[in-house]
């Protein structure tokens, strides 16, 4: 989930909406709306309705509860489908499609997503006019060129250092970064759209040619993320196809603000 939500899930609304979406017996919900091809956060608008009718004027607290369905639905594995399927009931006009059954994704496939995603971004924020590249509309990430520049340095900065501390060191210890902080220090709304794009492309290229290297041995060393939780340098890659993702969806929720700019 992007750290913008950070904050918002701390407090006492997004606490409540966190143990309403994340209740085990949610899933089993969501996985069955997955099935009939509907958007999983159906499943949890009657209840919305009736329980938490401030959200009828919130839209960062309804975009909070999509972005924690998701959480939710790649934790058991699921890939999204496509993110805009109509969600009948209110509250919600789209919501993203999950897929019928969790996907098992080995390091090739992973890969191979994360090599997809430079081009995925381009034909996407292609739709844009130069003249909006640095419009951010309210209840919305980043900017086009914010995306863009995030994503490069994510890869240049945080992903590829983090696969060089797993590779280095057993155990080795990995720290998140503040991606709306990095916007900030780092003047992304002041940079080139066109340079932070080819940017991008060429750090996913160098961190996927240190990515094909490694093999069985090195996809199973273990690190420590934020002194909590360990995982492997397969987990790792899995997390940042699925950071991917969340910015595809992200990137369309841009589209959709920017008066209906189509994807």
């Amino acid at each position: 989930m992007h750290n913008r939500f950070d904050q918002f899930r701390q407090t006492a609304l997004g606490r409540q909406l966190e143990a309403l979406i994340d209740h085990p017996q949610r899933y089993t919900e969501y996985a069955a709306l997955s099935r009939a091809g509907l958007p999983a956060v159906t499943a949890i608008v009657h209840t919305l309705q009736r329980c938490f009718p401030e959200l009828d004027a919130d839209q960062s607290a309804r975009q909070f509860c999509g972005a924690m369905v998701g959480e939710v639905m790649r934790r058991h594995g699921h890939a999204l489908l496509r993110p805009r399927g109509r969600v009948p009931g209110g509250y919600f006009s789209y919501g993203a499609v999950w897929s019928p059954l969790p996907v098992a994704r080995d390091f090739a496939t992973l890969l191979a997503e994360l090599a997809a995603m430079p081009q995925q971004v381009a034909t996407l924020l292609a739709a844009i006019p130069a003249a909006r590249l640095r419009e951010r509309p309210a209840g919305t990430a980043f900017s086009a060129l914010e995306h863009a520049c995030h994503l490069r340095d994510l890869d240049r900065d945080a992903f590829l250092p983090r696969i060089e501390a797993m590779l280095a060191s057993p155990l080795a210890e990995l720290h998140g970064v503040n991606g709306s902080e990095w916007a900030q220090q780092r003047g992304y709304q002041q940079q080139d759209f066109a340079t932070a794009l080819a940017g991008f492309a060429q750090a996913r290229a160098a961190l996927l040619a240190r990515l094909h290297s490694c093999g069985e041995a090195e996809q199973a060393r273990v690190a420590v993320w934020e002194g909590r939780r360990r995982l492997t340098l397969a987990e790792l890659v899995a997390d940042m196809a699925d950071h991917d993702a969340t910015h595809r969806l992200e990137i369309d929720e841009l589209l959709q603000a920017l008066d209906g700019v189509a994807v």
